[in-house]
């Protein structure tokens, strides 16, 4: 086991500053009529989903596919092999053959049909990754079993997202209008949905590449190594934090649920950190006009954090933490300190055992 080193002080934010960021980055689950709204009208899209005709949203799906970029290809139902839509990535690096599944549920998709579609996936030759999309919600077991996998779960509020972000917005007018009731929306049985994850996005202006990693913690003591979510951990084992690749134009992107983190968790530590692995001579000097931005959901805009460049001297660089008060509402402080021994040091800091090499 290694021992870590003091921390360096990078930055030490005033009294008013500090105040000016937690209000910024203040993460809402109170039940203001702003927030009711938002959640009915989530409601409304999903029930909206849900009432399509099952090769309508079979067809939305790969359209949403095709705008995404993807050679697209709809399955015959009579053959399809538990298989709805097939897609090719030509992207010469994340690229792939992509076998697609979608669910209309009201209810958590079982871990069994996660199973289902990962057993179809093994059998499949030709496929590299596999993609359940649902109407609703995932359970925590579901996200533990693909950890690792070539799976990725895409829940209900994901997808919403992902229409709007690609301009399927006439998918969703009804919600938007009082017709939607005399359309009988609200005479649909009740939907689960689920909880929007905020993007939490790392930009940097140099030239540089950085890895970004979350620590969920327990007060200062991370609660265990599958809590530690970096490039060869893309996920807690209940999904609350995953590490997204190429999500627009940020650096780096997190995706958390703070709602979904387990009630025993107050803390989650964000970390950035040279890849002295590959490229042993890097250090944390181009990391310069770093801005930590959280989208927390829609009809909430997004919060902005400016933060102090890197120094030579650190190969990895803590950037801030958030806290869970006694009332449930999470915290940000820009809490920045530097780590000469890199990441490794940084997670030893929070009571992980790193082996030396």
């Amino acid at each position: 086991m290694s021992r870590s080193r003091k921390l360096h002080r990078l930055s030490n934010p005033d009294t008013d500053e500090r105040r000016a960021q937690r209000v910024l980055f203040r993460h809402l689950r109170d039940d203001t009529n702003a927030n009711r709204g938002r959640m009915s009208k989530r409601v409304r899209e999903l029930q909206l989903l849900v009432a399509m005709d099952p090769v309508e949203f079979e067809q939305l799906v790969a359209r949403l596919m095709a705008a995404m970029g993807m050679k697209v290809e709809l399955t015959a139902r009579s053959r399809d092999g538990g298989v709805d839509v097939r897609g090719i990535d030509t992207d010469p690096f994340r690229g792939g053959n992509v076998i697609v599944q979608v669910k209309r549920y009201r209810d958590t998709v079982p871990p069994s049909a996660v199973r289902d579609l990962y057993g179809t996936l093994r059998a499949d030759p030709a496929a590299t990754k596999a993609v359940l999309v649902t109407t609703s919600k995932f359970g925590p077991s579901s996200h533990q079993f693909v950890t690792g996998k070539a799976v990725a779960l895409i829940n209900g509020a994901e997808l919403v997202g992902l229409l709007k972000h690609h301009g399927f917005h006439e998918v969703f007018a009804a919600a938007q209008e009082d017709a939607a009731e005399a359309a009988g929306l609200d005479a649909l049985p009740a939907i689960e949905v689920a909880a929007e994850p905020s993007r939490l996005l790392l930009h940097w202006t140099g030239e540089e590449e950085y890895d970004i990693a979350a620590l969920v913690c327990r007060g200062n003591v991370a609660v265990s190594d599958d809590h530690l979510v970096f490039y060869n951990n893309g996920s807690t084992p209940d999904g609350s934090v995953r590490l997204v690749t190429g999500y627009e134009d940020a650096n780096a992107c997190l995706m958390v649920d703070f709602d979904a983190l387990p009630a025993d968790v107050d803390r989650l530590v964000v970390i950035a950190a040279a890849d002295t692995e590959n490229h042993p001579d890097a250090t944390m000097a181009g990391f310069a006009g770093p801005a930590l931005i959280l989208e927390a959901g829609a009809g909430q805009d997004a919060a902005v954090m400016h933060l102090a460049d890197g120094a030579q001297t650190n190969t990895a660089m803590r950037l801030g933490r958030f806290d869970r008060d006694a009332s449930g509402d999470w915290e940000f402080t820009p809490a920045l300190a530097g780590y000469p021994g890199g990441l490794r040091q940084a997670v030893v800091a929070y009571g992980l055992e790193v082996e030396d090499a």
